[in-house]
C-alpha cells in the first residue's frame, strides 16, 4: 500500500519474473524521500490505485464478517486485513507496484495509527477476480493464489516497503486482492491518501 515507481532495476526484472513473485522489499534511502514534505513516498495522480475494499478477518472469530472498513487492522496470529484493487484493462501494458507507505506519525495530517510489537507482516495474494466482499469471513475466504506466501517484511513508521512488482496484465480488467497479516505486531492505521499518504496501494510504471 508515491512515486510511479519507475525504478530501472526493478522494471527490468519484470521481463523474467513470474507474477506475484517477490522482487524487492527495501525501505526508501534519503534520497529518495519526497523533499516536499519529508515523506517517505508520494502517490502520482492518475497513476495509482487506492483500495477499493478493505475487511478483516479473524482467526478467534472464524465466522465473523467485518464488512466494508476505512482502516487496517492487524493482532498477533489473529487478526488480518484483507485489500481489494480493482485494475482497469486499459492498463494491461503497464507494471503494478504494491507498495506499503508507512509515514511517521508527526507526517500525517489527516490520518493516524497505533502500532506496537516486532514489526513482522507477512502478505499473500488471492487468485486475480476472487476479492472479498460483505460476507467474507476467515472460513470463508476468496480462491488462493497461484503462488506462494511472500517472504516476512520487516515494517516500521518512516519508510515505505516495495512488496511486489508485477506485469499488470495479470489483474487487468478485473479485481485482485491480498491478505496481510502478523505474527508479532498490533497495528491499526486509517488508510488515507492526503499529502503524506499511509496504507497499501498499487503504482503504474511503464518501461
Amino acid at each position: 500500500m508515491m512515486k510511479a515507481f519507475t525504478l530501472v532495476t526493478l522494471a527490468a526484472a519484470v521481463v523474467s519474473a513470474a507474477p506475484g513473485q517477490l522482487l524487492s522489499k527495501r525501505a526508501l534511502t534519503p534520497q529518495d524521500i519526497d523533499p516536499r514534505t519529508g515523506c517517505p513516498g508520494y502517490l502520482t495522480p492518475g497513476e495509482f490505485e487506492f483500495p477499493h475494499y478493505i475487511t478483516q478477518i479473524s482467526k478467534s472469530q472464524p465466522d465473523k464478517a467485518f464488512g466494508p472498513q476505512y482502516f487496517g487492522v492487524f493482532t498477533p496470529n489473529d487478526i488480518s486485513s484483507l485489500f481489494t484493487f480493482d485494475i482497469p484493462a486499459s492498463r494491461a501494458g503497464a507494471n503494478c507496484t504494491l507498495e506499503f507507505l508507512f509515514p511517521a506519525q508527526s507526517q500525517l495530517k489527516t490520518s493516524s495509527y497505533s502500532y506496537s510489537g516486532g514489526g513482522s507482516f507477512f502478505f499473500t495474494g488471492y487468485a486475480p477476480g476472487s476479492c472479498p466482499d460483505g460476507q467474507t469471513t476467515y472460513n470463508n475466504q476468496p480462491k488462493p493464489g497461484p503462488f506462494p506466501p511472500f517472504p516476512p517484511v520487516h515494517m516500521e513508521p518512516g519508510n515505505a516497503y516495495v512488496i511486489d512488482i508485477g506485469p499488470c496484465f495479470v489483474g487487468a480488467g478485473t479485481c485482485v486482492a491480498g491478505m496481510t497479516s502478523t505474527t508479532d505486531t498490533s497495528f491499526s492505521f486509517f488508510q488515507d491518501y492526503d499529502e503524506c499518504p499511509i496504507g497499501l496501494y498499487t503504482t503504474y510504471s511503464y518501461l
